[in-house]
C-alpha cells in the first residue's frame, strides 16, 4: 500500500469518527480561500421602487390573502440567495433583512415579540401608528420606529394605506441558532398613557418623583423626520463627511449604536455632490428616500432613484454621488457594524486620493 492510498484510509477512519486532518483537500481548498482582504457572497444589487410598490400594492388587492397574511410583506432577496432552499437563507444580506410592509386601512397587525431586533422607516402614507411597550407611536413617511429585541409591538392603521420598510438582523440570529418569537395574549396590548411613557425619560431630563438609579431605557423608540432632517439641513453648510456627505447615524440615549446589533443612518448629498472612495468590513443596506443619485461598487455603476433600494457587500470599494445639480437626495441605511466593532473585528479604508 503506497502513501496515498494509506492516507485515503486514515481519512476513511477519521471521517467515521466525526474528525477531519486539515490536510483534507475540501479543508485545504477553504484554506486556499483566505487573504488578507475578507470575502464575501453577497452581491450589490438595486431594487427598484416601481417594483417594489408595484408588486405591494397588487398584494393588497389580492382578497385570497385576507385571513392567511396578516402582515403584507416583501422580502429584498440578494441575487446570491435567490436558489437557497431554506427560507431562512434567502435574505438581503448574511447578517440583515429588509423588508417592505403595506398595512391597509382598518387593519390590525397583531403584537408580538421576539429577540431579534428590527425597525421601521416609513416610506409612503400617514395616519398609521406602531404600539410598542405600550407606547402608541404615530408613524409618519421619514419616521423611525424601533422595536428591539424581546419588545412587545404590534401595527394599527386607521388612515390611508402606509408603506414601510423593515430591517431586522434575524439572519445573524438564525445562524447563532438563538431564535425566539412569542404572540401577545389576546393579540392587542393596551395602550399606555402618555405620563407613563418612556419618552420623558431617556433625554437630560428626570421626573424628580423617580429615584437617580431609575434604569432608564437603552433605546428610543421614534425617531421623528421632522427633527431629523432639521438637523441634516442645519449642517448642510458644513464640510459633511468626504465620503458620506451629511451624515448622521440614530444614536441610543447613551449616544451608542441605534441598537446592538444594528446601526440605522441618514444621509444628504448636496447637489451634485460626489463623495471619496472608501471600504469597510460591515455590509450596508440602503433607501433612496429623496432624490436620485449614483453608486459605484468596486467600480461598477448602480443608479438609483427615489425609493429604491441597493446593497453595498462588505468590503467593497465605494462611493455616492448626486446626480441632479439643483436638490438635495437623502439616503437612509442601516449596517451590522456595532456587531464587528462588539467583536473587536471592525475595519476601514479610505481609497486612494481620499
Amino acid at each position: 500500500m503506497n502513501e496515498e492510498q494509506q492516507l485515503h484510509e486514515l481519512d476513511e477512519k477519521l471521517r467515521k469518527l466525526s474528525v477531519e486532518g486539515l490536510w483534507a483537500q475540501a479543508s485545504a481548498a477553504d484554506l486556499a480561500t483566505y487573504n488578507k482582504d475578507p470575502h464575501t457572497s453577497v452581491l450589490p444589487h438595486v431594487w427598484k421602487w416601481d417594483d417594489l410598490y408595484g408588486a405591494i400594492k397588487t398584494v393588497g388587492e389580492m382578497h385570497g390573502l385576507d385571513g392567511k397574511a396578516e402582515r403584507r410583506v416583501l422580502r429584498l432577496i440578494n441575487p446570491a440567495y435567490l436558489k437557497m432552499e431554506n427560507r431562512r437563507q434567502r435574505t438581503t444580506t448574511h447578517t440583515m433583512l429588509m423588508t417592505m410592509q403595506l398595512l391597509k386601512p382598518g387593519e390590525v397587525a397583531h403584537a408580538h415579540r421576539h429577540n431579534f431586533a428590527a425597525f421601521r422607516f416609513i416610506v409612503r402614507g400617514g395616519g398609521a401608528y406602531t404600539v410598542v411597550e405600550g407606547e402608541k407611536l404615530p408613524m409618519e413617511e421619514g419616521d423611525l420606529i424601533l422595536t428591539p429585541s424581546m419588545t412587545w409591538h404590534g401595527h394599527h392603521n386607521e388612515a390611508e394605506p402606509i408603506v414601510w420598510l423593515d430591517g431586522l438582523d434575524n439572519p445573524l440570529l438564525f445562524s447563532l441558532q438563538v431564535i425566539t418569537w412569542e404572540p401577545f395574549p389576546g393579540g392587542v396590548q393596551p395602550v399606555k398613557k402618555v405620563g407613563e411613557t418612556t419618552a420623558p425619560r431617556v433625554g437630560t431630563a428626570r421626573p424628580v418623583w423617580e429615584k437617580k438609579s431609575y434604569d432608564r431605557p437603552s433605546y428610543n423608540l421614534i425617531y421623528k423626520w421632522k427633527d431629523t432632517y432639521a438637523t441634516l439641513k442645519n449642517l448642510s453648510d458644513g464640510p459633511g463627511s468626504p465620503f458620506d456627505g451629511v451624515a448622521l447615524e440614530y444614536v441610543n440615549p447613551d449616544g451608542g449604536h441605534t441598537m446592538p446589533t444594528l446601526a440605522c443612518g441618514i444621509q444628504m448629498l448636496r447637489p451634485g455632490e460626489a463623495t471619496k472612495t472608501h471600504r469597510h468590513n460591515c455590509s450596508t443596506i440602503y433607501h433612496a428616500f429623496r432624490g436620485s443619485g449614483t453608486t459605484f461598487i468596486d467600480g461598477k455603476r448602480f443608479d438609483w432613484n427615489q425609493g429604491d433600494c441597493f446593497v453595498v457587500p462588505l468590503w467593497s470599494w465605494h462611493n455616492h454621488q448626486n446626480r441632479a445639480n439643483d436638490k438635495e437626495a437623502i439616503l437612509f441605511s442601516m449596517s451590522d457594524q456595532p456587531v464587528l466593532e462588539a467583536l473587536k473585528l471592525y475595519r476601514e479604508e479610505p481609497g486612494e486620493g481620499a
